[in-house]
């Protein structure tokens, strides 16, 4: 029997909340020589004498979390292999190249490559062996991603872990869709989860029906870029609420042009949710974001109809080729969608070029944050609360996404759960804006 640990690295309303989670411990219990059991930031320190660890690496910023982990468990757990996954690992595991024995590059439904790797198997497709082959000066994008053809109803998870702290609350996640039929050229997702892949109606009405009788659960969580892209969307909300009319439906994301008035009635949604990411039509349309301001006054409108008296809108500054008129442009559309709701709430974050996508070689640009705070006092007196991240935690997640393993050696060197002092480290050497500005 092998014993596995399968790690979120940070808090546990992040990880219940992560499908990636359910798959792979439903994926690795079902051989019958494999245990698995999940475990979060709050009770890693438990694992002890396992024979593999995994871990999903969703976000750049866990990384901090990620090197803390193996250097504790590296001790307590002296054969084990550890193995990294996710996006990140798919993106640029070469920060985490130092820690990890394997990455698995892409997705693991109908393969046996965690099995084989639990195993110690070597030289398997679809994975990167830094020890093995060289860390930084390997070029991992050579290898070859694995991914499945189809996503099925093979793989999934129909008995899920939820709680109510979790980012949907107690929730089944259903997973209608992988990748973006989109061409958003800032979009990370778009081209690493490429092709786009969307399930059948008959297996997401089967995942439905055998959800809501092994998962304790008051709420679907429909997950996908782009939900409203599904072209049964409807028949597929209309079979959950005729299986439980009191089961609330929660999409993860929804497009302004893909917002019809028959999808928000049968949502019943108080808040509606959309990010045309700028401001101007001019700079959506360089983006590819191909989301007009019609579309987008179209979709407010249709939720003002079905009594939503909030909305929340997401936006980027910082993007390439901005203009001051592009920043006023965000301000006088949340106050013009402002005038006709009670609440207008929005999310504004520097764009941090990511890898894969086409815009991954153009700089970060720092004076985004003046940008930030200048839309912030701008809508102050409109009443339109405005939310960011911090800023420096941004900054990192641009040098992360982008770096070599000198930057995981760095965290590790640099106090390795004080992000501060790995930026400021940065800043005094001069380094970063090498991480910044990169071509």
């Amino acid at each position: 029997m092998k014993n596995v640990a399968l790690i979120y690295p940070n808090k546990f309303k992040g990880g219940i909340s992560c499908l990636a989670m359910h798959i792979l411990h439903h994926h690795l219990n079902k051989y019958h020589d494999i245990n698995c059991n999940m475990y979060f930031i709050e009770n890693y320190n438990e694992i002890k004498n396992k024979d593999a660890i995994i871990i999903t690496l969703q976000y750049e910023n866990d990384y901090f979390n990620v090197v803390k982990i193996i250097a504790e468990l590296r001790q307590k757990n002296p054969n084990a292999v550890f193995i990294g996954g996710g996006p990140c690992a798919i993106a640029n595991p070469l920060p985490l190249s130092s820690f990890f024995d394997a990455f698995v590059i892409g997705e693991i439904e109908d393969t046996d490559i965690m099995y084989k790797l639990i195993h110690k198997k070597t030289d398997l497709d679809g994975v990167y062996y830094p020890k093995l082959d060289g860390t930084d000066r390997e070029d991992f994008r050579k290898i070859k991603r694995i991914y499945p053809k189809k996503i099925t109803i093979d793989d999934y998870p129909i008995n899920q872990f939820t709680h109510p702290s979790g980012a949907y609350g107690d929730a089944f996640l259903l997973e209608i869709g992988r990748g973006c039929p989109r061409r958003c050229k800032f979009c990370m997702a778009k081209n690493i989860y490429y092709p786009p892949r969307f399930r059948k109606l008959d297996d997401l009405k089967y995942l439905v029906d055998e959800g809501l009788k092994h998962t304790k659960t008051n709420k679907i969580a429909l997950i996908s870029p782009s939900v409203g892209d599904y072209k049964y969307i409807i028949d597929l909300c209309q079979h959950i609420k005729e299986k439980n009319e009191n089961i609330s439906i929660s999409p993860s994301s929804l497009r302004a042009d893909t917002i019809k008035d028959e999808l928000l009635k049968i949502l019943n949604l108080k808040t509606l949710t959309i990010a045309p990411e700028a401001g101007s039509e001019r700079l959506r349309e360089y983006i590819k974001k191909d989301i007009s301001n019609d579309d987008i006054l179209n979709a407010v409108e249709i939720a003002k109809n079905n009594n939503i008296d909030k909305v929340k809108l997401y936006y980027m500054v910082g993007l390439p080729t901005e203009t001051e008129e592009d920043i006023e442009e965000i301000i006088n559309l949340s106050k013009d969608i402002k005038k006709d709701f009670r609440k207008v709430e929005i999310s504004v974050n520097p764009f941090i070029p990511k890898p894969h996508s086409e815009f991954e070689n153009e700089p970060f640009n720092l004076e985004s944050k003046n940008s930030i705070k200048y839309i912030e006092k701008s809508l102050k007196k409109s009443n339109v609360k405005v939310n960011y991240e911090n800023f420096n935690s941004m900054i990192i997640q641009c040098v992360l996404c982008r770096g070599g393993a000198e930057l995981g050696d760095l965290i590790e060197i640099e106090n390795y759960n004080k992000p501060v002092q790995f930026l400021k480290y940065l800043k005094k050497n001069s380094m970063l804006s090498d991480y910044l500005t990169k071509k």
